[in-house]
């Protein structure tokens, strides 16, 4: 007697045509992806000059995608387009300004020099780390530890490449910096004297003579702690500093008062 049970029967889960369709979607979909960034296929050579083309164009984002997708495509052996498309990016991170993309900027910089120390570029990159601390000083009443940061790694650019052009410019950037700390001792020694603090702001004041002996206020200064100094009754002292303000800036805008001054000391 046959069973009139029927066996288990195997249809397929998907017709072919649909079958064939899902596995072409994906390549279908890579295709269309490839056509609208070109970056994924174009040379690495043109896409560099393209990037190079942005740069100068001022598109600083457009370029700095450019050289991100050419750092992920150039094998990390490479030695000739590898770092100037690292400096590069480094480059349109610095130009784009602003407190992140400067620290981006400075990210990059330090990057470049840990992998090519010994490359020509590497003493501009140097010079770039201090410039990208630069850019990100606070306003001079505000903590100065980034301007002393700036100035340790603009002196790396004489001590490590000495006949480099950057030399030169570095100095420069240091005398700037300086600048910036004397201005930020002298804002405090303001706010002290404001207040009658003249202890206080004498010693500012002092900090600015013995540090920053180019700071652009110094006969100011010069005549402030000297007053400083007749109010914590020290005319000893404070004639010194207005002899030498008389002596350094006969034609300063100070220096009648501070004759006047030396003579209300000598009278006693």
């Amino acid at each position: 007697m046959k069973s009139s049970r029927a066996g288990p029967t195997c249809e397929p889960i998907l017709p072919k045509w649909r079958l064939t369709a899902v596995l072409f979607i994906p390549i279908l979909l890579c295709v269309a992806c490839h056509r609208k960034n070109p970056a994924l296929t174009q040379p690495v050579d043109q896409l560099y000059q393209t990037a190079m083309q942005k740069m100068q164009k001022k598109k600083y984002y457009a370029a700095r995608s450019l050289f991100q997708t050419l750092q992920a495509r150039i094998p990390q052996e490479d030695r000739e387009l590898l770092p100037l498309v690292q400096i590069k990016l480094a480059d349109a991170f610095y130009l784009s300004g602003g407190f992140l993309n400067l620290g981006e900027a400075l990210s990059a910089y330090r990057n470049f020099l840990t992998y090519y120390p010994q490359r020509d570029e590497a003493a501009y990159a140097q010079y770039q780390v201090g410039m990208s601390l630069f850019g990100q000083v606070l306003a001079r009443d505000r903590d100065q530890d980034l301007t002393y940061k700036a100035i340790t790694e603009f002196e790396k650019v004489e001590r490590l490449y000495p006949s480099s052009p950057y030399v030169a410019q570095a100095q420069s950037q240091i005398v700037k910096c300086r600048e910036k700390l004397a201005a930020h001792n002298f804002v405090i020694g303001g706010f002290y004297y404001k207040r009658k603090n003249y202890l206080g702001a004498a010693d500012r004041y002092r900090v600015i003579l013995d540090k920053f002996p180019q700071f652009s206020r110094t006969e100011e200064t010069l005549f402030l702690l000297g007053n400083c100094l007749v109010h914590t009754l020290n005319p000893d002292e404070a004639r010194l500093y207005f002899v030498r303000l008389v002596q350094e800036y006969p034609n300063g805008k100070h220096a009648r008062e501070a004759q006047a001054r030396l003579k209300e000391i000598a009278k006693g």
